[in-house]
């Protein structure tokens, strides 16, 4: 994924995207603002022409983790991971509670 494509996403329906992303992109959407209310047929089919039911629901699934995480991180003040010099990326300890670090591991000490 590019910077640019990134950029697109802010606008993605007038964007030139490819329309399998742009209605991946409507689903993340949806799922985010109304996953309450579920989907209706229409948008299903709309779906199905670009995804197996099995994708949808691997997407669906995937979402539904991205939304834990960032809650999680969220709560737990934990800062946006930054990129190193060798390709890998590191994150802040979340600032959890005292009594509940024993849960949290430093990935500088388990290396």
């Amino acid at each position: 994924m590019t910077e640019e494509m990134v950029l697109q996403m802010l606008d993605h329906r007038d964007s030139d995207l490819d329309d399998r992303i742009k209605i991946a992109l409507d689903l993340t959407e949806d799922y985010v603002l109304n996953h309450g209310r579920g989907v209706d047929d229409a948008f299903m089919d709309r779906l199905k022409k670009y995804f197996s039911e099995e994708q949808i629901v691997e997407l669906v699934i995937f979402m539904g983790l991205m939304e834990g995480v960032h809650k999680f991180n969220t709560i737990f003040d934990v800062d946006p991971p930054e990129q190193l010099t060798d390709g890998k990326h590191i994150v802040g300890l979340p600032d959890v509670p005292e009594d509940m670090r024993q849960f949290v591991v430093d990935s500088e000490a388990a290396d």
